[in-house]
């Protein structure tokens, strides 16, 4: 069981390396040792972790010498993939995409900060009471119970 589950780290981290490859000093994707974080967050929701491992087999069984295949014809293979299997290439780019985006390194290179907007983020305008007063000419058009 193993080398099954090495086999698709080795191919989900082939799958990364183009979708996302290295910029400057950031590595790719697939070299950013996500694949554990991956499997964890696709397993936080049964529907989603099925979709997963059904995208994966299903990329498995369509394209099974991709990890051998030089960038060029892996580029190929991912785009056919997509137009064949929308929803699973779906599947496996949010699952991606999610991850690699969450990640403190992404966050530095791309330079944010990562706060959330609200309460220690970014400061907001202070309210203006002005956005209510066509609101509040309306009669009422819900019921008093």
């Amino acid at each position: 069981m193993a080398s099954q589950h090495s086999t698709q780290e080795q191919l989900l981290e082939a799958i990364m390396d183009r979708m996302i490859p290295a910029v400057g000093d950031l590595p790719s994707a697939g070299q950013m040792g996500l694949f554990d974080e991956i499997v964890r967050l696709a397993a936080k929701q049964k529907r989603f972790e099925n979709l997963f491992h059904s995208a994966m087999a299903a990329f498995e069984s369509n394209i099974p010498d991709f990890l051998t295949s030089s960038e060029s014809v892996q580029d190929e293979n991912l785009k056919t993939f997509e137009l064949n299997n929308p929803e699973h290439f779906n599947t496996i780019r949010t699952i991606v995409y999610i991850v690699y985006y969450k990640d403190s390194r992404v966050h530095k290179r791309i330079g944010w900060d990562g706060n959330p907007p609200q309460p220690q983020g970014y400061e907001m305008d202070p309210w203006d009471e002005s956005v209510l007063v066509n609101a509040r000419k309306r009669e009422p058009f819900w019921r008093k119970v």
